[in-house]
């Protein structure tokens, strides 16, 4: 990789834009119904909650960041192949109690159909969606992080 790849990415991305992510497993198995992209900023607080509520084994495979896909930014020279496709669900939820909660939930795309029906079944009752908006976007290499943190660019 080139580092000025890395730098005409990193110039054209806000810091809003960017979620500090880690990719994981349950249960030790990587194939994609198992894979979880977890915000890092709430990330041991869920895995807690996967290993000691519903005990599941959480297995780090690597810790990155989420980018928005924009076709200005994928000038990078990174091929399909490096980057995964994992889309942003931001949403509201109302609450029985008519209170509103605003959530956001990553998912790989390709298994985008099954973790949205899962995530609807949580809901119940007199909960509600609202305001959902998905976001396609990307999981970026950890690779492109390291290259901008060696030529001061902030990630």
């Amino acid at each position: 990789m080139t580092s000025s790849r890395g730098l005409a990415l990193a110039q054209k991305m806000r810091m809003s834009d960017e979620v500090a992510l880690v990719h994981c497993c349950l249960d030790g198995a990587d194939d994609s119904a198992n894979q979880r992209f977890v915000p890092l900023a709430e990330f041991e607080l869920w895995r807690n909650l996967m290993e000691l509520r519903h005990h599941r084994t959480v297995t780090v495979l690597e810790i990155s960041a989420w980018v928005p896909e924009k076709a200005l930014w994928w000038n990078s020279g990174f091929s399909a192949e490096e980057l995964l496709p994992v889309l942003r669900l931001r949403f509201d939820r109302r609450t029985e109690d008519g209170l509103v909660v605003p959530m956001e939930r990553f998912f790989a795309a390709e298994t985008y159909p099954q973790a949205q029906e899962a995530l609807l079944s949580h809901f119940s009752g007199r909960e509600t969606l609202t305001r959902v908006v998905a976001v396609p976007g990307y999981f970026v290499p950890r690779a492109l992080h390291q290259e901008m943190n060696a030529q001061g660019v902030p990630a």
